[in-house]
């Protein structure tokens, strides 16, 4: 396995980040391919930097993550303006 497990099973204050820490490595791979496959298939990075933001925020309201209008808001600020 090449993503590493958390430091404790339990909750604990850095968990979140840990997570990202782990997940890294292997998120940069799929999203690299990803992006290389999208620029084949005639897609600009700006295109497929979008889409994948957007795929991003639909896969975390679906797994019921903070839905909140201001928290929308300021993601798409962050990422689609």
């Amino acid at each position: 396995m090449r993503i590493q497990k958390p430091m404790r099973p339990t909750d604990y204050p850095s968990r979140s980040f840990d997570c990202q820490m782990a997940l890294g490595a292997e998120f940069r791979r799929a999203i690299d391919m990803l992006a290389c496959e999208a620029g084949e298939a005639g897609w600009s990075t700006n295109e497929t930097t979008r889409a994948i933001v957007g795929l991003a925020l639909a896969y975390a309201a679906d797994q019921h993550m903070d839905r909140t209008p201001e928290s929308t808001k300021n993601i798409k600020r962050l990422f689609l303006n």
